[in-house]
């Protein structure tokens, strides 16, 4: 049954789950999560993935245990993908992964601070009420004592409206180009969250793929004269990442420019190919979860599966590539994610 509220949890915040359930009812909204302890399985109920499809907005209850669970960082990337809004509630502090900055960037979050107080209760949900009459997360927690700026920077999820008093057919109006953090974000969420990866595996990944399209944009910035040659890529060097003696996040000296303009071709290029895959693979995962175990054992539906991840993996490769030889820093996780399909 179609509700208020999807609730995201971890088990070990059941206890309080349970009387946000309660608190919510009390006041006038519905909400759904799932009482059955599926952590320790490798499924994924159809009952989930009809509960987030079927909700009006999506509550997320940050702790530590939530935000390294593969189960809450696939239901919060079908939220996503489904366009629920989302309210991200702390209830135990904690460090926000890479695994979450796309769906909750640019959005305020409240903060319970482990107090299940009546005042919280009704703050939230005079939120919810508010998002589900069309306001959005900023104007919903306008006044709300325990909203906190966003934790990640908004990114541009959707293309600019159209030109205001032009009529253009719709094969010819021209679409904004992605922007490659907000692409680099449906990458994490839509094919390493739903890899089967494990936690550490996916925060790696997720490590090196930020940075990869922070610096094919900061590439693009520059050749595109937005950015100075020397303005350094906005990410730090990944950790594991190899580089030469002189790499220090900037583009190396004495590129040539004919080269330069090429990649940055491949790099448009690449990304309108992502793009395209990253459509099919969210139309493939969507059938997927609407078909439960069916959808797991399903051979030509997992073979469509793996053939999208597998070319979009395949141009991440590329595009690692041409940033090594940009910035003389190379990743491996492509290299790793590919042999791991393979």
């Amino acid at each position: 049954m179609p509700t208020d509220v999807f609730i995201s949890y971890r088990r070990k915040d059941s206890e309080f789950v349970s009387r946000l359930h309660r608190e919510l009812i009390k006041r006038g909204i519905s909400a759904w999560f799932d009482t059955a302890d599926i952590e320790a399985g490798d499924h994924w109920r159809t009952s989930i993935a009809e509960g987030i499809r079927g909700c009006q907005a999506f509550v997320l209850v940050l702790s530590p245990d939530a935000v390294e669970s593969k189960n809450v960082r696939k239901e919060v990337d079908l939220a996503e993908r489904h366009k629920k809004p989302i309210i991200p509630l702390m209830w135990r502090k904690t460090e926000i992964p890479v695994a979450f900055e796309y769906a909750l960037a640019g959005l305020q979050w409240l903060d319970f601070d482990e107090t299940a107080s009546p005042g919280n209760f009704d703050e939230l949900a005079a939120v919810i009420k508010k998002l589900l009459v069309g306001q959005s997360m900023a104007e919903a927690t306008s006044e709300t004592r325990i909203s906190h700026p966003p934790v990640f920077p908004p990114v541009e999820k959707e293309a600019p409206p159209a030109e205001p008093g032009r009529r253009r057919l719709g094969g010819l109006q021209k679409k904004a180009a992605a922007s490659p953090v907000a692409l680099g974000g449906m990458v994490i969420s839509g094919v390493v969250t739903t890899f089967g990866l494990e936690v550490t595996d996916q925060d790696f990944v997720n490590g090196e793929l930020k940075w990869l399209f922070s610096a094919a944009d900061n590439f693009l910035q520059i050749r595109r004269g937005a950015a100075d040659y020397n303005h350094p890529v906005p990410v730090a060097i990944p950790p594991h990442a190899t580089r030469n003696g002189a790499a220090d996040n900037r583009l190396r000296a004495g590129l040539d420019q004919f080269d330069m303009q090429l990649w940055e071709g491949q790099i448009d290029s690449g990304f309108k190919r992502i793009k395209t895959y990253l459509r099919n693979l969210d139309i493939l995962l969507d059938q997927e979860a609407q078909q439960g175990e069916a959808g797991k054992g399903n051979v030509y539906l997992q073979n469509q599966i793996k053939s999208a991840r597998i070319e979009i993996v395949k141009i991440l490769r590329e595009l690692a590539e041409l940033m090594n030889q940009a910035y003389g820093v190379a990743i491996d996780s492509p290299n790793q994610l590919l042999e791991f399909l393979e």
